[in-house]
């Protein structure tokens, strides 16, 4: 299984990275659409997954250092990609200086990121009626 984590480019492969997070986010978790797309896109740093050639996962990274939106296929899940996509993410703000990274992580995947390294801050809140905590990373 052939697999590739990369930087994507908004304008080119928005076709792609639409595709994947309104399956997860929209249909699968039924977040209103008008709350998955907003003012960032053409800002933040795009991320696609690959498997096989196939585009299966997608995250970004906000000028802000925010971590957000990242989505892996549900038949692509368990897999580790989830855990590769957020490594090379962090990896990228850490080559362009981010002193720290953040992310709304929703509260089950919470877990996942501690994994990771990042660290809950503050109390729960909900975004699109989901449950989330900001967590944190410090890079070196």
């Amino acid at each position: 299984m052939a697999i590739l984590v990369r930087p994507a480019d908004w304008k080119s492969e928005s076709d792609s990275i639409r595709a994947i997070r309104e399956t997860v986010f929209v249909l699968e978790q039924k977040v209103p659409a008008e709350l998955e797309w907003d003012d960032q896109e053409g800002d933040a740093q795009h991320f696609l997954v690959f498997k096989n050639e196939r585009a299966v996962g997608t995250g970004r990274l906000s000028k802000d250092g925010k971590v957000g939106r990242m989505a892996i296929s549900k038949s692509d899940r368990g897999e580790g990609l989830g855990a590769q996509l957020l490594q090379v993410i962090c990896e990228y703000a850490e080559q362009r200086g981010y002193p720290n990274i953040y992310l709304h992580a929703q509260q089950h995947a919470q877990g996942f990121y501690a994994k990771a390294g990042f660290s809950a801050q503050g109390e729960i809140f909900h975004e699109a009626g989901i449950p989330h905590l900001k967590m944190v990373l410090e890079l070196s």
